[in-house]
């Protein structure tokens, strides 16, 4: 079972709890690992109201409105002095409904002054959970499992076996072309390019699309299997749409593009919530590891939870028994709790595919 690297092995020696203000259906429950000199209740209290209204000011009485906006404290797991997981119910009352939800869930976290003020020596925004008409207003991911199994061809009882185009530059779009072919007939269904691959003038993408595109028909003809081929889509945010739909019209099956330090997972979304856009995406993980790991982190929990609301179709988690590849890779169990993230019913979203990926081979591919 997964546990945050800060309580891993141990067990809270107290639990508080506190009657809540706020319905659950009304409101976002936040979970937060904290540590520090202080005392650790004040410290919720003061986590809570700072992430949410901040301290009443001025010397008018405090306003009905003003109470009603203030998230509290639910519960605190004490794991020592000063140190515990606390609960934190955030009013949805506090939202606009109808604009960017992903964004202000991000605001409303983490966007304030919790990973930023010096009054704890440590912090760790583990996990979050949604209230029906909150989550409803997310997109998920359009294909899922099944229709990503339906467009390859795909049975059931057969993985999903992929690739990415090595070396990362250097290859000229026939050498691609060429590579994705015999991929395509030595089983992959899935391929990728890399993301250190830019579209430089020798292996432009209009090229390189129309030249895979023309070799993945000839392998579908001799495998009977469609591969989903995702270039690496490069734009700023308000020109991504049409350069996606290019590479469609091109012949690009799927896109990919780093949503984590480049662009976002509000493109994602922006993406995955437009009709015209009937493509997987696969949304790129590099550097992930900079804001999960360290005193002041956001858990891979938080991210694999935010890439399946916004519309991921597939998402890099790490590789079971690799341990000298990939920082994601070092902890089995939370690899099997991100894929859990990613799989499990969670209203009406579809699955994001867990891809595993980075040192996998012969000798691990069966863990």
């Amino acid at each position: 079972m997964y546990e945050p690297v800060e309580i891993k092995g141990r067990k809270p020696i107290d639990v508080v709890e506190f009657e809540s203000q706020h319905d659950p259906e009304e409101s976002i429950q936040f979970v937060y690992y904290i540590k520090t000199n202080a005392d650790l209740i004040e410290t919720a209290k003061k986590v809570a109201e700072e992430e949410t209204t901040g301290r009443w000011v001025g010397t008018k009485p405090v306003t009905e409105t003003y109470l009603k906006a203030k998230a509290d404290v639910s519960k605190v797991e004490v794991y020592g002095d000063g140190e515990g997981i606390i609960y934190v119910r955030s009013p949805i009352r506090n939202l606009n409904l109808d604009a960017d939800l992903f964004y202000q869930l991000q605001m409303l976290s983490v966007g304030g002054p919790i990973l930023e003020f010096v009054y704890y020596e440590r912090v760790a925004y583990l996990d979050f959970e949604l209230p029906p008409k909150v989550l409803e207003r997310f997109p998920g991911p359009k294909f899922g499992v099944k229709r990503i199994r339906e467009i390859i061809g795909l049975s059931d009882d057969t993985p999903i076996m992929g690739t990415i185009i090595k070396p990362c530059a250097g290859l000229t779009p026939e050498e691609v072309a060429e590579k994705c072919y015999e991929a395509a007939l030595g089983g992959a269904v899935l391929i990728k390019d890399d993301e250190k691959m830019m579209g430089p003038d020798y292996c432009g993408m209009d090229e390189k699309i129309r030249l895979v595109r023309k070799a993945l028909d000839e392998a579908e003809r001799q495998t009977g299997k469609r591969v989903i081929y995702c270039p690496h889509i490069i734009a700023r945010p308000d020109q991504i749409k049409s350069l996606v739909k290019r590479a469609m019209d091109l012949g690009a099956t799927g896109v990919m593009f780093n949503a984590i330090l480049a662009n976002s997972l509000g493109v994602v979304e922006a993406l995955a919530s437009d009709p015209e856009i009937d493509v997987p995406i696969y949304v790129h993980s590099g550097g992930r590891s900079a804001m999960t790991t360290g005193p002041r982190r956001i858990d891979e929990v938080i991210w694999a939870k935010l890439v399946r609301l916004c519309g991921g179709d597939f998402y890099q988690i790490g590789v079971m028994g690799q341990f000298n590849v990939h920082v994601a890779s070092l902890n089995p169990d939370m690899l099997l709790k991100l894929a859990d993230v990613y799989r499990k019913p969670w209203g009406h979203l579809k699955e994001t595919i867990p891809v595993t990926a980075g040192g996998l081979g012969v000798k691990n591919l069966g863990k």
